[in-house]
């Protein structure tokens, strides 16, 4: 399959274009790949395919990145490959192995987001610096950079304002939700952030109680507006909860309305409308199961006595 007429890789000398391609095949690059690249960085076709692209190439396997993800890592960030190996991406990964990240959480980093290497390192070191004055661990610093390196990408004014605003929240540095609330804060516009709060104020919640959730569960607040409607639609109208009891434990809100919310709710209540669960159960705790525990301590445990919640449960995570 060949590249586009229309594309600017067109212009470009055939032979030079075969080398890339046959060179992108030899590590395992299929012609949707090809594609991709050449629809948004043709000029990767103008390289020399063994001065400048099998180097990076072979960097990225020397360092840990798999056959199978060398492909991933190049079609989300072809850009990469047009990027100094001495000069960004080499002093780029001794800085993130120097945190101190082990080669494996590099690695891990690198198959999230490629653009991490590509980063201009004193920005990274700026933020990290920020993060270090706050009081935050070296092993927060890691696990945050390896997991989030979108966040720690940030531009340095935006990550000390969203760093500043976590700790005036009431965060502790020393707390895992801390780093949860600095990255919810960095990739979260702030007209987004004000709608969202507003749509829980929708269901009479006022403004402190959205903090204590957040608080409670800072991921909470990166569910899309849908779900999270949805989600307190379901809990206030159809269980009739309130919606105080619902923000109390915010990580419902991550949970699939379809394959977990609605199908354990049905068992719920019939075990509540059959008298075998107390007036005073925890409404919330059953949502926090594994499906296996939640089967065995809701489903199985019961079986005798109501067969039908086999079915109840499996109809319900059909719909």
């Amino acid at each position: 399959m060949g590249l586009s007429r229309e594309s600017s890789v067109g212009k470009y000398s055939e032979k030079k274009v075969e080398q890339v391609k046959t060179l992108f095949r030899n590590y395992g690059l299929d012609e949707s790949h090809i594609l991709h690249i050449a629809r948004v960085q043709p000029k990767v076709f103008l390289y020399d395919p063994q001065n400048t692209l099998l180097p990076k190439l072979d960097f990225l396997l020397s360092i840990g990145v798999s056959n199978t993800d060398i492909p991933k890592v190049i079609v989300r960030n072809p850009a990469l490959l047009g990027r100094s190996l001495e000069k960004q991406i080499l002093p780029c990964y001794n800085f993130l192995k120097s945190l101190p990240l082990s080669g494996k959480e590099v690695v891990m980093m690198v198959n999230r987001n490629s653009r991490i290497l590509a980063t201009n390192v004193e920005k990274i070191a700026s933020n990290v610096e920020v993060m270090q004055q706050a009081g935050v661990p070296p092993r927060s610093i890691s696990y945050f950079i390896s997991r989030f390196p979108a966040s720690v990408q940030q531009d340095n004014e935006k990550f000390r304002k969203s760093l500043d605003e976590v700790i005036s929240m009431g965060f502790n540095p020393l707390r895992l939700m801390f780093i949860l609330a600095v990255r919810v804060l960095c990739e979260t516009p702030k007209p987004t952030w004000d709608y969202k709060v507003e749509v829980f104020k929708r269901f009479g919640l006022s403004y402190d109680e959205v903090m204590s959730a957040f608080r409670l569960h800072p991921c909470c607040m990166n569910v899309s507006e849908e779900k999270m409607l949805r989600v307190m639609d379901f809990f206030i109208n159809e269980m009739k909860w309130e919606p105080a009891v619902v923000v109390r434990s915010p990580a419902v809100l991550l949970y699939s309305l379809e394959k977990r919310i609605i199908p354990r709710c049905n068992v719920i209540t019939i075990l509540m409308q059959k008298g075998f669960l107390k007036e005073n159960f925890p409404v919330m705790s059953f949502l926090k199961y594994n499906e296996k525990d939640f089967l065995n301590k809701f489903v199985d445990n019961y079986k005798d006595d109501l067969p039908q919640l086999v079915d109840v449960y499996s109809q319900g995570m059909a719909l």
